[in-house]
């Protein structure tokens, strides 16, 4: 294969000399400020420090190595200043005489490079890649031997006799975890750097390609990622760099980037984090903006994503671009430099993400004032909780209704005693419990569009979801409908029919403020209220709880609880939530059907047929 010159990969020489352009964008002056006071404090202090105790603490020490070059690097093709390519040499020698890669190996006192290609493997081989890429035209034959015997030896060969082996790894043509790409990207992009210096690189790239295109498939036409934003960040930046780079060295067009749902999957985490809010589902529910989403974003000429991520950053999100990657540095090479135009109908208030059935419904998008987002699909995935049927509720910006996530990575989080923890198991999600039990595991649920007058939202069928019990199955029927009425306010409606009397509970979490009226509660943010009205056709109590961390420092939430208050052989509950506001519930039945009555700040009738559960 015939590749370009040098540079090859995704930061391209146009990316550098834009680094000496005047800088007109207020997010690109400052990424420039905090590039070169970043740079001058490595310079100042090359010591890496990494917790030895915490979790994979040898991939923590890669991303804090892979910050380092990425920024000395640009900062010297911004200034010329030798010193920072002195220390980016000097960092390059650092990685190749590391003994163990991973931490894995590590806990296993086995140093052979070959014995695994984890994800530290993928974000060396990455760092080595631009860097070999940045400085090739300048290296001399020791310099450039370096790092062709490191990328031969630790990274390329390993990569190989792995993927050569009888059993692959897991993440092997895996469309649903992060490590494919992390893993695959990283060797790839190592692979493209060094096509023509080592006789492995076409055999890589080769399997590469074979085991990404999968993961890019898999995202269907609306870009839904099952692993939730923080993985979605992770493991589409590794996808993104290699897709990228393979486009610019070859010259063509990536295949795996004409398809629709890689162009729509840029939308993903900021429709599920409005206004920087987030409102995934699984682990890792955080998002800050990473710049390879400006990069692909500008690869499709996506203008309303530019703009979005924009406004995210005059929003604070900028004051998160210190870590875990050389996001500062990536930032000041990958914005674009000048406002983008906005795109009319670019974001619609309401969606169900094909292939991920998880949805969201707002007052309007991208900048909502109220916004609710579901959890439908299939728990069967990595890095998922049981945690079907449940919801976050925005309002104003703040945060009143959400699952409780994983704050900290323990050997048990990743164990077979991964559902025994709090954070990820059913106990601590918004979601339906039929005598003390909710959604089991690998399980999946269905999801539909409901519309009616003045109401819009979600219905979800989880009665297989719930599993079995000794003599048949949980429920008979299990649903719940999520509805945003009158753009105003949220109503969720649980329906449950079962073979033998049970106790049904509603469950929700918040860690605000928490007030407990008989068939109501008052909610308290920082700045925002909540007023939650319940009702059901049998009697109903509101009971208080409290959360149970694993963790000793992590503060516990509060549960709210609407259980039923005897054993019952069908309910249904509604409870309505109202934004700084007040409204009353009442449920009637007649005839097959179900009226939920809204009363007070929000007035609204919702119907539906009782027996099937349709609106």
């Amino acid at each position: 294969m015939k590749l370009k010159p040098y540079p090859r990969l995704y930061i391209s020489q146009s990316h550098y000399d834009r680094l000496r352009e005047k800088a007109d964008h207020p997010v690109l002056r400052q990424a420039r400020k905090n590039l070169s006071a970043l740079a001058n404090g490595f310079l100042a202090d090359p010591l890496i420090v990494v917790d030895e105790t915490g979790h994979n603490s040898h991939l923590i020490r890669a991303r804090k190595m892979q910050t380092r070059v990425i920024t000395l690097l640009a900062e010297y093709k911004r200034t010329g200043d030798p010193d920072f390519r002195s220390a980016v040499l000097a960092d390059v020698a650092r990685i190749a005489a590391w003994e163990y890669w991973s931490w894995i190996t590590w806990r296993q006192g086995d140093a052979r490079p070959e014995a695994i290609f984890d994800l530290s493997y993928g974000e060396n081989s990455a760092t080595l890649a631009l860097a070999f890429d940045g400085l090739f035209t300048e290296l001399s034959a020791p310099e450039k031997k370096l790092f062709v015997d490191t990328a031969v030896k630790r990274s390329l060969r390993p990569f190989l006799h792995v993927m050569k082996a009888k059993t692959k790894p897991m993440y092997y043509k895996h469309p649903h975890t992060n490590w494919n790409t992390v893993c695959c990207g990283g060797a790839g992009m190592l692979a493209l750097a060094m096509a023509g210096q080592c006789k492995e690189s076409e055999a890589v790239l080769e399997i590469v390609e074979e085991s990404v295109a999968p993961f890019f498939k898999s995202l269907k036409g609306d870009g839904g990622w099952p692993e939730g934003i923080g993985y979605w960040n992770y493991g589409m930046r590794y996808g993104f760099m290699y897709l990228l780079s393979w486009e610019r060295a070859t010259g063509k067009t990536h295949k795996l980037l004409r398809l629709k749902g890689t162009e729509a999957t840029l939308k993903f985490p900021l429709q599920f984090t409005p206004n920087g809010v987030p409102c995934s589902f699984g682990d890792v529910n955080r998002f800050g903006i990473l710049p390879f989403h400006y990069a692909a974003a500008d690869r499709f000429g996506a203008e309303e994503v530019v703009r979005e991520l924009d406004r995210r950053m005059a929003l604070g999100e900028v004051a998160r671009l210190d870590g875990p990657w050389p996001n500062v540095a990536e930032l000041a090479l990958f914005h674009p430099g000048q406002v983008s135009k906005p795109k009319d109908g670019a974001w619609a208030n309401r969606a169900l993400v094909r292939g991920l059935d998880w949805g969201y419904v707002a007052d309007r998008m991208p900048d909502p004032g109220l916004y609710m987002s579901i959890r439908g699909g299939t728990t069967d995935a990595p890095h998922v909780h049981r945690d079907l049927m449940s919801f976050f509720v925005v309002a104003g910006g703040e945060k009143l209704i959400e699952n409780v996530g994983v704050d900290d990575y323990m050997d048990t989080t990743f164990s077979a005693r991964r559902f025994d923890l709090y954070e990820p198991s059913a106990h601590s999600k918004n979601t339906i419990f039929l005598n003390g039990v909710s959604i089991g595991d690998k399980a999946t649920v269905r999801t539909t569009l409901i519309d009616g007058p003045g109401f819009e939202g979600f219905r979800i069928d989880a009665t297989e979801a719930m599993g079995m019990m000794r003599d048949g199955p949980v429920a008979t029927f299990c649903g719940r409908a999520l509805i945003l009425v009158k753009k105003k306010g949220i109503l969720v409606i649980d329906r449950v029919v079962v073979s033998h009397a049970a106790l049904v509970e509603s469950r929700l979490h918040t860690f605000c403020s928490v007030k407990f009226g008989k068939s109501d509660v008052a909610i308290r943010g920082k700045k925002q209220r909540l007023h939650i009205a319940v009702a059901a056709d049998n009697s109903i109590l509101t009971k208080p709880g409290m959360g149970i961390p694993s963790h000793p420092g992590t503060e516990p939430d509060t549960m709210i609880r609407f259980v039923s208050g005897k054993k019952v052989m069908a309910q249904t509950t509604a409870y309505f939530l109202t934004h700084n506001g007040k409204s009353t519930i009442a449920l009637t039945q007649r005839g097959g059907r179900t009226t939920v009555k809204i009363a007070g700040d929000i007035s609204a009738l919702v119907r539906f047929d009782t027996g099937k559960f349709s609106f």
